[in-house]
């Protein structure tokens, strides 16, 4: 026990070393990216890595399903039973990687029918390459899948963070050297092709040699596959709706020629953003999910699973109410020096889009909760109606309002399916109370209000577009902002958390 709480503290210092490192890697590695790839090649990049993003449907959500059965068949029958598991999940993935490979092939000889009339020739060949690249390294990863939750499935979050930061620090500096080199976005595809491998074979020496833990294929839980499946099937339906609210935006953008490369690469910059609080806040509740299983299947109590939730969203909230605030303040300036004057549009596309997403990620323990009770089925039921409003909503505002149009659409849906239908389904049917939960919740976040406002009337007297005062800006920003938070919202707890790292 006292092992397991080493790791999950060590791994949540290690994750917010490689968050740090992963947002502030950005500000130095973005701009000399973009100078160099040119913004009709970036957006031709993040359009191909949209379109190859649709071939993880193909795992069907199998992937959400493997820690769980790995802890499990542990809990339940032994180590041996959790190895026939593992030898399972194996033999899955590897067919997974198969169909990826032949699907992908046909995606990219297919690519001609949707982007013929917004590409040239020339970027319709690129992106072809770009793509079939893409989708190599996806098979790569889905091979991976098995052995990444066997780490993570018995807490070795050492481990995994090490990887991790190596991952984080590694690929913008294997990108720049290609970029150099003149190999432009095909150079990078081929960077990220060679992590996947050299990352695929870490996980490998480590589990079997490691850790002592082989896929055993005697003797495989075949009659598991019927519940697996069935678990499965509703998180395969969620990631088809979050396919169709992370990508789908960007593939439609490209497919309208007054837009297409040069709106993707605005409004992918704007998304950088919205990804950069993805990572910040989510990082304690990824490290929790064998926890909130193991509490789920001992049978813990309505209270205590709401205590965790409330305990782990504050946290997140202060991350994020940072972030969000931070951003609306400045923005702006930042924007300009990070990607320059072509990219100011940013701004509206990350707050449409950060703002709403707010309220999915201070409640993501509430989502493992009900994932580990296998009630997940009403939330894929209401994010899949409320995706297919999303696209036809998208697609009629892009036409009169462009990118933010876009961002718009999907921040409405956001809030209409992650905010109201989900709480009320997590206060009613998963017995967790919301009320007190976001009672906990809402004190978080008056003093960050009160902040970003109180910035942006100082805005108008000081120029935070001179580099020296933006960078003193936020830095005096953040130095306050821990100071009152200290001083008047954080609560022992949260005081003796930080204490004791």
């Amino acid at each position: 026990m006292a092992q397991e709480k080493s790791q999950l503290k060590i791994g949540i210092v290690l994750y917010y070393v490689n968050m740090i490192l992963g947002n502030f890697i950005p500000i130095f590695y973005t701009p000399i990216m973009l100078s160099l790839l040119g913004q009709s090649e970036y957006g031709l990049y993040k359009l191909a890595s949209s379109v190859t993003s649709y071939l993880s449907l193909i795992s069907m959500g199998l992937g959400s399903a493997i820690t769980r059965y790995l802890i499990k068949s542990r809990e339940e029958e032994g180590k041996e039973a959790e190895e026939r598991m593992f030898g399972l999940f194996d033999v899955i993935f590897n067919g997974i990687a198969v169909a990826t490979l032949i699907v992908g092939t046909l995606l990219t000889m297919g690519l001609p029918l949707w982007y013929a009339k917004s590409l040239t020739a020339v970027e319709l060949s690129r992106m072809q390459l770009l793509v079939f690249m893409m989708v190599i390294n996806m098979a790569l990863n889905f091979s991976q899948s098995p052995y990444l939750s066997v780490v993570n499935a018995h807490e070795k979050f050492v481990f995994l963070q090490y990887i991790n930061i190596i991952q984080t620090c590694g690929v913008p500096c294997l990108n720049l050297v290609a970029l150099f080199m003149g190999m432009g976005s095909v150079g990078m595809t081929i960077a990220a092709m060679g992590a996947s491998i050299l990352t695929r074979i870490a996980y490998q020496i480590y589990v079997r040699h490691k850790m002592q833990m082989k896929p055993r294929m005697k003797n495989l839980p075949t009659n598991k596959m019927k519940e697996i499946l069935g678990f499965s099937f509703w998180i395969f339906v969620a990631n088809v709706v979050g396919q169709l609210y992370n990508a789908t935006d960007t593939v439609m953008i490209g497919m309208v020629p007054a837009l297409a490369t040069t709106g993707v690469a605005v409004y992918n910059v704007g998304g950088m953003f919205n990804g950069m609080m993805f990572g910040l806040t989510t990082g304690i509740s990824n490290l929790l999910a064998p926890k909130t299983n193991r509490l789920v299947f001992l049978g813990a109590s309505d209270k205590e699973l709401t205590d965790l939730a409330i305990q782990v969203g504050r946290i997140q909230g202060y991350i994020m109410a940072l972030i969000v605030s931070g951003f609306v303040a400045f923005g702006r300036p930042f924007i300009m020096f990070l990607a320059g004057n072509n990219y100011m549009e940013a701004y509206w596309i990350a707050i449409l889009m950060m703002i709403p997403n707010m309220i999915p990620l201070v409640q993501s323990v509430c989502l493992n909760v009900i994932v580990a009770q296998n009630k997940h089925r009403f939330r894929s039921l209401v994010y899949l109606g409320i995706a297919i409003v999303n696209v036809v909503g998208t697609w009629f505002l892009m036409q009169h309002m462009g990118i933010v149009g876009a961002a718009f659409m999907t921040g409405v849906a956001l809030i209409l399916g992650q905010g109201f239908a989900m709480n009320w389904y997590y206060h009613k049917k998963s017995n967790l109370n919301m009320v007190r939960f976001w009672k906990q919740i809402a004190c978080v976040y008056r003093i960050p209000v009160l902040m970003c406002t109180v910035t942006l009337l100082i805005s108008k007297f000081i120029d935070f577009y001179k580099i020296q005062v933006l960078l003193i800006g936020i830095m005096l920003y953040v130095v306050v902002y821990c100071i009152l938070n200290w001083r008047f919202t954080m609560n022992n707890y949260e005081k003796n958390l930080i204490l004791l790292f």
